[in-house]
């Protein structure tokens, strides 16, 4: 069975409502921004069931490949759905249960009145509790996969902005960053301006790679922009200027 994170009193009332629709045969959708866990939710709904994208659905529906009868079937953004009465008809006629995600707040209004119940998956953001539990779990994954030792929490480069995709991939960056070296990090920026290299102006346009991470260390270092200037060995114009012309990205 799937496992759906939930130390958020939020989380705890949809999973709460999850485990209903366990024990009930009616349609159900699940909303959320990209990463939230919405594929997860369904998955734990009903652990058998099988996913399908709309178009591939809408593809095997009208060329008559299916062989599904009286089960439940997981479709993926719902949204992206091109027919509604094809997939309405096939559903009434093999008793089809549907379990299906979407990040779009509006639908079709025949999808709409399709659903049974609509359950919500809060982003990241407003999940802090959760938070921390995805956090220990991808920190465990990338140290198994990875065949390294766990590292400090303190030692994580987190993305939190975004969505649980991010976040893992920044928990997995951390543990890679662990045995990076001066001469990986030239390679890497090597090969990313390399592959980027265009116009009369590079210099100017890539100069942003050096000077951010280091007015950000420095900001997180040395706190006031008086120390900042001292340290960096700028004057502090100069240092106002490049932090407001940066400001965007600190």
């Amino acid at each position: 069975m799937q496992e759906f994170i939930a130390a958020s009193s939020n989380s705890k009332e949809i999973l709460n409502s999850a485990k209903l629709l366990q024990a009930v045969n009616i349609h159900a959708l699940i909303y959320g921004e990209t990463g939230v866990g919405k594929k997860t939710l369904a998955k734990f709904i009903t652990p058998d069931a099988k996913i399908f994208t709309c178009y591939e659905l809408q593809k095997d529906i009208s060329q008559k490949v299916l062989d599904i009868n009286k089960q439940t079937i997981i479709i993926e953004k719902i949204e992206e759905l091109t027919n509604v009465d094809l997939l309405l008809s096939w559903i009434e006629e093999n008793e089809i249960r549907i379990i299906a995600t979407t990040q779009a707040k509006k639908l079709n209004p025949k999808l709409n009145d399709f659903f049974s119940i609509t359950l919500s998956i809060p982003p990241l953001n407003q999940r802090e509790d959760d938070l921390k539990l995805l956090t220990q779990k991808f920190s465990n994954e990338a140290s198994t996969v990875l065949r390294t030792e766990k590292i400090l929490p303190s030692k994580l480069m987190l993305n939190t902005n975004k969505n649980a995709h991010s976040l893992r991939k920044s928990i997995y960056f951390s543990y890679l960053f662990e045995t990076v070296g001066e001469d990986e990090i030239l390679m890497f920026l090597e090969n990313y301006m390399f592959t980027n290299l265009q116009g009369e102006n590079s210099y100017k346009d890539f100069l942003y790679l050096f000077e951010v991470p280091l007015l950000k260390a420095a900001k997180k270092k040395y706190k006031s922009q008086v120390q900042m200037a001292k340290y960096l060995g700028l004057n502090r114009i100069t240092l106002r200027k490049k932090l407001d012309i940066h400001k965007e990205l600190l």
